[in-house]
């Protein structure tokens, strides 16, 4: 490639980059008061639980809401979270008659709409918003209506223009209401924009005023505002100042302890400005810094901005692999979605591949851009670049004469934005062009403007000012830094100095140790002849307990034996009455001996279990009631006609409270069949058996049928049953109750003996 052309490639990089000025807008807004850390999350949410139906609740539940929503990552589940509490917070509002909290929760319900991706529901909200916030002349609601509206539009052309308008009423609606902190947000918010329409200059304007309501009023966190004007004066070229901002965002972010994503918009437009300052290292350092942190929070904006930052000054340093090889990974991991990057991929792999002098893969590239030249606007900033691109084509084919109508061309859109780097090398691509062609006295003015534009850009004195800002933010650095190790050494000294401490313990303990030994080492000898003492007693106490071990055992064998023939004698009585009910034909007498029956079985299966069981102690009523209840259907044939219901509990007995309640079941469940159910009704009887308290148990005996004739007294009855109920229940020291409740209930209540509940625990133990 011919040196000129060399000359002329060198100079565009500086150039184009200026297209990273459109492309990095910062998101996070300068706030005063809200939620934004997880901390305040925790004491937001314990204040909520304290709080009654108030107009605090309302606001503390959209601040909580917002927070939900500005999370990184726009997650379904942040979102839904946000949604239910913006319908709290509505809902309470409403009931409260609280407008203010009404119309908030109308913009947050807007968009948390249009982050979920509806942008035309989020839009219909924002305009209720508006229309009640206008009805019920909140200004600072209506004003914060009207920025969310423009937050549903874009950066470039009309959608541009949309955001401004609404963005300048929300301007005048703060100013209207005083509410300094938000007028500040909202001119350093126009600011952004119309340095993104290419007016830098009012730009500056805009943020310097709101610098000035932020420093008034005592805002801390101005990092937001200094990012911001560092980024614009890029875009005029004023680089010191663009330094001094950038440096100024690094050093209040370091203050807050910002970690946010912020920071990597402060890194990217730091390297950027030593971009143009051509300190190449800085500003791979700062953009590489830049990406970790938009790696971090996922963030696919940043990401493509990045990125393609770090391509250009790799091909730049000349390592061209590496350029080309980062925009690969852009277009793979973040695919561009507007005009700026899909514009922005292709300039740059068409400089690249000029740069390294492969003309036939740049081809694609500028056909691309060819079509975005058509496409755009004339007056779209873009197409200062595509300018560029064109004017580079043409010299290399050496067309020189259609070169010179882009030159003009870019020459009145780099006026226009007072961008006094692009003029310069405008200028001198035009020195370049006016050389071919054989004009000399043209060549040399475009030349000497080259030079007094780039000496403008360059003088000595803001070179100064340069090195002046890097060495005061370099000895503040080195300040901390000092401090830091001031710090080391004092902690090294206390180190040191425990060292020391730790050293005397650990002598002192050696001492302690070893007359610790020797202590261990005598009661040992005393140990020792004291076990061999006791390992002589031990031997008669094991003699002993085998002794009582085969006592034991047979005791339990006698007590099973008496339980076995208890068990047989009973079952022996239960047939002799079956016999003698043989011979009689008196009816009372057969249901007697019939009564007598059921009440010895009731006692035979409690020693037929106790035979059967390992544990001679209890007895399991869960297990006994079941077989009770099983006998009792079978032997009076009402599994057709009664219908009963368990609920009993694995509660243990001993014989002495078993065997009573044994009894008033029988006798509760022979009344319940005899006579709750006459004529053939048929019914259901609910058994329950359960613990009430720690030692007290229940037995009750629950039946739909007829119930008790009115006016009966239990005391005043002659019935057997009754009083051998009345009498069992006196034998277990209980309580025994019965009434009419759509039919019989009778319960049956005492306390479980002390003895046994002891010795479940201690078998639990």
């Amino acid at each position: 490639m011919p040196t000129k052309n060399r000359t002329a490639n060198f100079c565009s990089w500086g150039f184009w980059i200026q297209l990273i000025t459109f492309m990095l807008i910062n998101p996070v807004l300068a706030k005063g008061q809200g939620i934004r850390t997880l901390r305040e999350v925790e004491t937001a949410e314990i204040k909520l639980r304290r709080l009654g139906q108030t107009e605090s609740k309302v606001d503390l539940w959209i601040d909580l809401g917002t927070y939900y929503l500005n999370l990184p990552g726009e997650l379904k589940a942040d979102l839904a979270r946000a949604m239910q509490l913006r319908e709290q917070a509505f809902a309470l509002a409403g009931k409260i008659e609280y407008p203010k909290g009404i119309a908030r929760s109308m913009v947050l319900k807007g968009s948390i709409i249009r982050e979920s991706g509806d942008r035309i529901l989020g839009a219909k909200i924002y305009e209720q918003a508006i229309a009640y916030a206008s009805k019920m002349n909140l200004k600072d609601q209506l004003a914060a209506a009207y920025s969310a509206m423009g937050t549903l539009f874009g950066n470039e052309g009309a959608d541009l223009e949309k955001k401004i308008t609404y963005n300048k009423k929300s301007l005048a609606l703060y100013r209207q209401a005083g509410n300094k902190l938000e007028e500040g947000n909202s001119l350093k918010n126009l600011g952004d924009y119309y340095n993104i329409q290419g007016q830098p200059a009012y730009a500056i304007k805009l943020m310097d005023t709101s610098l000035a309501v932020y420093k008034a009023i005592g805002f801390k966190e101005l990092q937001g505002v200094y990012n911001n004007m560092c980024i614009t004066n890029i875009s005029l070229g004023n680089f010191s100042e663009a330094l001094k901002y950038g440096l100024l965002a690094e050093k209040t972010a370091d203050q807050l302890a910002d970690t946010s994503l912020q920071r990597s918009s402060i890194n990217n437009h730091l390297g950027l400005t030593y971009y143009y300052l051509r300190n190449d290292q800085k500003a791979l350092d700062y953009w590489l810094k830049a990406k970790n942190i938009a790696e971090r929070y996922k963030d696919p904006g940043y990401m493509q901005t990045i990125i393609a930052n770090v391509a250009t000054i790799y091909v730049r340093m000349k390592r061209f692999e590496e350029g080309i090889a980062e925009l690969k990974e852009l277009i793979k991991k973040y695919p561009p979605t507007d005009t700026q990057m899909k514009l922005r991929i292709p300039y740059i792999l068409f400089n690249t591949y000029y740069d390294i002098e492969q003309y036939g893969k740049a081809e694609p590239y500028f056909k691309t851009l060819i079509k975005f030249h058509h496409d755009l606007p004339k007056d779209d900033p873009n197409q200062i670049y595509l300018y560029r691109s064109i004017i580079r084509k043409l010299i290399h084919e050496k067309q020189f004469l259609a070169a010179e109508g882009y030159l003009k061309e870019h020459e009145k859109q780099s006026i226009q934005q007072k961008n006094l780097l692009a003029l310069s090398q405008l200028h001198r691509l035009w020195f370049d062009v006016d050389s071919a062609l054989n004009k000399p006295w043209s060549a040399v003015a475009h030349y000497k403007t080259y030079k007094r534009l780039t000496d403008s850009i360059w003088n000595n004195e803001k070179s100064k000012q340069i090195s002046g800002l890097e060495i005061e933010y370099q000895s503040e650095k080195k300040d901390k830094d000092i401090a830091l190790l001031h710090q080391k050494n004092q902690l090294q000294q206390v180190r040191i100095g425990n060292e020391e401490r730790v050293r005397y313990f650990f002598i002192g303990g050696l001492v302690i140790a070893a007359l610790f030994v020797g202590l261990v080492y005598n009661r040992y000898r005393l140990k020792k002849r004291s076990n061999l003492i006791l390992e002589q007693k031990q031997g008669e106490i094991n003699t002993q307990n085998e002794l009582l071990r085969k006592i034991l055992g047979e005791k339990e064998w006698l007590l099973r034996e008496i339980h076995h023939r208890v068990k047989n004698n009973l079952q022996i009585v239960i047939s002799l009455l079956n016999t003698q009910s043989a011979y009689l034909d008196n009816e009372d007498a057969l249901v007697a001996i019939r009564n007598s029956q059921n009440r010895m079985h009731a006692m035979s299966l409690i020693h037929q279990k106790l035979y059967q069981s390992d544990n001679l102690a209890e007895i399991d009523m869960n297990w006994y009631i079941k077989e009770l209840v099983g006998y009792m259907i079978e032997c009076f044939g009402t599994e057709k006609k009664i219908q009963f219901i368990l609920d009993t509990e694995a509660i243990k007995l001993d014989v002495a409270q078993a065997v009573p309640l044994g009894l008033v079941l029988n006798e509760a469940i022979s009344n319940a069949i005899k006579y709750a159910f006459p004529s053939g009704r048929k019914g259901n009887v609910k058994i329950t058996f359960q613990t009430i308290e720690s030692r007290t148990c229940r037995l009750s005996i629950a039946d739909d049928g007829i119930g008790l004739p009115v006016g009966f007294d239990a005391g005043d009855t002659e019935s057997l049953g009754m009083s051998l109920m009345t009498g069992l229940t006196d034998q277990l020291n209980g309580k025994i109750e019965m009434w009419n409740d759509n039919g019989l209930t009778l319960q049956v209540s005492f306390v479980q003996h002390k003895e046994l509940l002891l010795e479940t625990a201690n078998l639990g133990h």
